[in-house]
C-alpha cells in the first residue's frame, strides 16, 4: 500500500517542478519578436547551465548571425575585472589598498586618496574630461590613461568632497582609469597585457579581450558585435555610429582610456568569470568576500550599495552580487547585466547589441527562476473607452519610489523618476499602457462592482508588481 501511494504522488511531484528553461525560452522569443531583442543570454544554477541562446544579429544591416562567441562590449563591467586585478595584486602582496594612490602616481596632488577610494568611487577626484581636457584636448590623438594623468597633474582641481565620505554617479569615472595605471605601474605590464596574461589566459576566457582603442580595433575583430540604439525621439532602431552625441574632442579623451570600460566578452566567458569568481579560483576566499561587501550607499531607496568593482544589495528574491551596464553614452546600444543571487547561486548574464535602454530581461528571468508572475511582451491596441471613470485611478502610489498617476487629455499619465511623465493608453476600462515605444508600461485596476479600486498592479518590462495606494 505505502508503495503504491507513492507511486501515485510522483507524477503530482514531477508535474510541480517547473521547466524554467522552457519559461525562459517562451519570454526571449517574445522580447525577440515584440521588441527586436538582440544578443546572448545565459543562465545557470550553480556551476550548471541551465539555459543558453544567441538571438538576432551582429550587425545592423543584418548580414550575419550572432553565434555563442560573438563579442559584446562590457562598458562598466570593465570595472569588475580591473578592480579584480588589483585584489589579485593584494593578494600577492605587491600592494596595500590603504595605500595613497600617490605612491604609485606620484605626480598626482591627491594624497588623501587610497586605492580602496578608487575601487569603491568615493574619491572625490574631479572628472578627467570636464577638468582636465575639456577645451583643451583637441582631435589630433586619442587620449591614453598616461595622459589623463597628466592632464589632472597640471589642472590641479581640489577634490569634490573629503575621501571616503560620498561616492560619485557620474559617467566619466576618474577612479578606474587611475586603477589601470596602478596595475601597469606594479606589474611593469601594459593594461592590456595584465589582463591577458594574468586574467584572462589562467581561466580559459579565451574570447575576452581588452581593446584598445576600442571604436576602433574593435572593427577589426570579424566577430566583434555591432551597437543599435533605440532613439526615443523617433521612436525606431538606429545604428549607435550614427549618433553623434560626443563632440570629436570628447570621443578622442575617452576612447582610448582603459580601466572603466574597453573590454568585450561573451555570455559564455562571463559565466567562466563568475565562476571563477565564486570558486576562488582567482582570489583568495577573503578577497573575494572583500570584493562583494557593501560599502558606500548607491541608491537610498533600493539599498544598492557599492562593492570594489561590483554593486551588491538585497532585494525581493535574496542577496545578490551585480553589474551593468545599461547602454549609457560611453557603450550607447550595449545593454550588458552580469547577476548572481548568492544564496541560491543562480546566475544570469545577458549581453545585448539591440534592446531598449529601459528593457530589463535579467529581472524577468530573476522573477521567472523565483516563481513569481511574468507578463510576456505583445502588441498592445488602444481602445476607447469611458473617460469619467479615470478620476478614481489618479492618486499616488508607491513602487517603492511614489510614483504619480493624474488625467490629462482624457487619458492618464505617470511620473517617471527623472523621466518625463508618460501618456498612458487604455488597452481596457482597467488596463493601460505606455504610448511611448521605449517604455513597456502597464497599469491594471482590480475594480469592485462599483467601479472602486481594491487593487492597482504596475507591470515594466514584464515584471508585475501590487502598488500601493497612498
Amino acid at each position: 500500500m505505502k508503495k503504491i501511494f507513492f507511486l501515485l504522488l510522483l507524477p503530482l511531484s514531477l508535474q510541480a517542478q517547473k521547466n524554467y528553461p522552457v519559461l525562459i525560452d517562451q519570454y526571449m522569443q517574445a522580447a525577440v519578436n515584440i521588441n527586436q531583442f538582440s544578443g546572448s543570454v545565459l543562465v545557470a544554477k550553480h556551476n550548471k547551465i541551465i539555459y543558453q541562446k544567441v538571438f538576432g544579429t551582429l550587425d545592423y544591416a543584418n548580414t550575419k548571425l550572432l553565434d555563442s562567441n560573438s563579442m559584446f562590449e562590457l562598458g562598466n563591467i570593465t570595472e569588475e575585472f580591473t578592480a579584480a586585478a588589483i585584489l589579485l595584486l593584494k593578494d600577492q602582496g605587491k600592494l596595500k589598498l590603504t595605500d595613497p594612490v600617490t605612491k604609485y602616481l606620484p605626480e598626482l596632488p591627491y594624497n588623501t586618496v587610497t586605492i580602496k577610494h578608487l575601487l569603491t568611487h568615493t574619491a572625490g577626484l574631479p572628472d578627467f574630461y570636464d577638468e582636465g581636457m575639456k577645451g583643451k584636448w583637441g582631435t589630433d590623438k586619442l587620449a591614453t590613461n598616461r595622459d589623463i594623468i597628466k592632464s589632472l597633474a597640471a589642472a590641479n582641481m581640489p577634490l569634490k568632497w573629503k575621501p571616503g565620505t560620498k561616492n560619485d554617479d557620474y559617467h566619466y569615472y576618474t577612479e578606474f582609469p587611475l586603477l589601470a595605471s596602478v596595475i601597469e605601474k606594479i606589474s611593469g605590464l601594459s593594461y592590456t597585457d595584465f589582463m591577458q596574461q594574468k586574467i584572462f589566459a589562467p581561466i580559459h576566457l579565451n574570447h575576452t579581450k581588452v581593446f584598445a582603442e576600442l571604436q576602433i580595433n574593435k572593427k577589426l575583430h570579424p566577430n566583434h558585435t555591432e551597437s543599435v540604439y533605440f532613439d526615443e525621439s523617433k521612436q525606431k532602431f538606429l545604428p549607435a555610429d550614427s549618433f553623434k552625441y560626443f563632440g570629436p574632442e570628447l570621443s578622442y579623451a575617452i576612447n582610448g582610456v582603459l580601466g572603466e570600460i574597453g573590454i568585450s566578452s561573451t555570455a559564455g566567458d562571463l559565466f567562466l568569470w563568475n565562476r571563477a569568481l565564486k570558486n576562488n579560483s582567482l582570489l583568495s576566499e577573503s578577497t573575494k568576500r572583500e570584493m562583494f561587501t557593501p560599502y558606500a550607499l548607491k541608491d537610498t531607496v533600493n539599498k544598492i550599495f557599492l562593492g570594489y568593482g561590483v554593486l551588491t544589495g538585497k532585494n525581493e528574491h535574496g542577496n545578490y552580487v551585480q553589474q551593468r551596464d545599461d547602454g549609457n553614452k560611453l557603450t550607447l546600444g550595449y545593454i550588458t547585466t552580469l547577476l548572481n543571487y548568492t544564496k541560491e547561486d543562480f546566475t544570469i548574464i545577458v549581453c545585448a547589441n539591440k534592446a531598449k535602454p529601459s528593457s530589463n530581461i535579467a529581472g524577468v528571468l530573476s522573477y521567472i527562476l523565483f516563481d513569481k508572475e511574468v507578463i510576456l511582451p505583445y502588441i498592445h491596441k488602444e481602445v476607447s473607452i469611458d473617460t469619467s471613470m479615470l478620476n478614481k485611478y489618479a492618486g499616488e502610489y508607491a513602487l517603492p519610489r511614489v510614483t504619480k498617476v493624474y488625467k490629462k487629455e482624457g487619458t492618464l499619465w505617470m511620473t517617471i523618476n527623472e523621466e518625463p511623465d508618460l501618456k498612458l493608453l487604455p488597452e481596457s476600462p482597467t488596463k493601460f499602457f505606455s504610448s511611448n515605444k521605449e517604455y513597456d508600461w502597464q497599469i491594471t485596476f482590480e475594480t469592485d462592482k462599483n467601479g472602486n479600486v481594491v487593487k492597482t498592479y504596475f507591470i515594466f518590462s514584464g515584471l508585475k508588481k501590487e502598488a500601493k495606494r497612498l
